[in-house]
């Protein structure tokens, strides 16, 4: 960094410049205009180190918002403000565990006049508000420009723009994740971005690409089981929008089976090494089928459905075409013993 009386210039800046010079005349301009017209803040109950605010995203011209769960929807007096400062009530239509996410409609919030009396604001009505139509994350490839827009901290109360923050968008991955304690229930792929979107407030919030196309939405906070850190995310739009169609239009919506439903064995994994891994049995869970063939503790697992396990992610990649009521074989060496055993995998609870 080369400082002075009236410049401070940082050459990792100057990196990132450079880089957005090159970009398409609009630069990022349509993703930041799209963000900020289509997110909502959210503010609800807040409890213990739970935060009392997030974000939102219409998917409807009538005021239909979709976000994450979180405990602040559990309030009686749950708020959604626009991004012109307008304050609305909502409903909570929708909150599915599998997915953890939450469906909203916006509703008229009553308001006090000078008399105290409560006085119904205005109707929504159809066409009242800019919405997100899905675009297609499978366009991304690793390298390309995102932008996330949410309202991280609190920043954006009343008519204030919400936040934006531009990244890359590194891979697909399966989500292995957990909140604190617990593992975490979302079991599927996700958009893995170094975008800082692990911070209060942001879950919710929508990711764009540059053209200002849906992409995803912004996962909530959790630690990586693999790295042991606050791992930044958003679910692929088409795992929302499948959501979202299965809410508002059950008749004609596929069966909603995300696959975070899928089969279910009990193992927790960890591994061990940094060009080499090896792959450990964590945990089993009481009551589970890997409890019930027989896995235990500290078994290092050599392969899985007959396929050697380098890592976390190939145990994982075997485990994505299994279905409940399959079997799984897993070879593993116990007291430099090698035992095999059969796992009749169940569906998630």
């Amino acid at each position: 960094m080369v400082t002075g009386k009236h410049r401070t210039f940082c050459y990792v800046c100057g990196i990132v410049l450079a880089a957005a010079s090159s970009l398409s005349a609009g630069g990022f301009d349509p993703a930041i205009e799209a963000l900020s017209s289509r997110v909502v803040r959210l503010f609800g109950l807040k409890a213990g180190l739970s935060a009392g605010y997030g974000s939102g995203v219409l998917v409807t011209s009538d005021g239909v918002v979709v976000t994450v769960v979180s405990l602040l929807l559990d309030a009686e007096r749950l708020r959604v403000v626009t991004e012109d400062g307008t304050v609305y009530g909502a409903d909570v239509l929708k909150q599915d565990r599998d997915t953890q996410l939450a469906l909203l409609r916006l509703k008229p919030l009553s308001q006090y006049d000078r008399r105290g009396r409560s006085v119904q604001g205005d109707a929504i009505e159809d066409g009242q508000f800019s919405y997100f139509k899905p675009g297609d994350s499978s366009t991304l490839r690793p390298g390309d420009w995102v932008i996330a827009g949410g309202n991280p901290f609190k920043v954006a109360q009343g008519d204030e723009p919400i936040s934006t923050t531009v990244g890359v968008f590194s891979t697909r991955a399966e989500l292995d994740a957990r909140r604190k304690t617990r593992d975490f229930p979302f079991r599927g792929e996700v958009l893995v971005i170094d975008t800082i979107t692990s911070t209060p407030g942001s879950p919710g919030g929508a990711l764009v690409n540059l053209d200002g196309e849906w992409v995803g939405l912004i996962g909530r906070l959790v630690v990586s089981n693999r790295t042991h850190t606050n791992f930044n995310y958003a679910v692929p739009v088409e795992t929302v929008t499948d959501f979202v169609q299965s809410v508002l239009h059950p008749e004609a919506a596929p069966a909603h089976k995300p696959a975070t439903v899928a089969a279910f064995h009990g193992i927790k994994l960890f591994e061990l090494g940094y060009l080499k891994k090896l792959v450990y049995v964590d945990s089993v869970k009481r009551r589970s089928p890997a409890r019930a063939a027989g896995v235990k503790k500290d078994d290092l697992i050599v392969s899985v459905g007959g396929k050697s396990v380098s890592d976390i992610a190939s145990f994982q990649q075997v485990m994505r075409r299994k279905k409940p009521g399959d079997t799984l074989q897993l070879v593993v060496i116990r007291n430099e013993q090698i035992k095999t055993m059969t796992i009749e995998l169940a569906e998630a609870k």
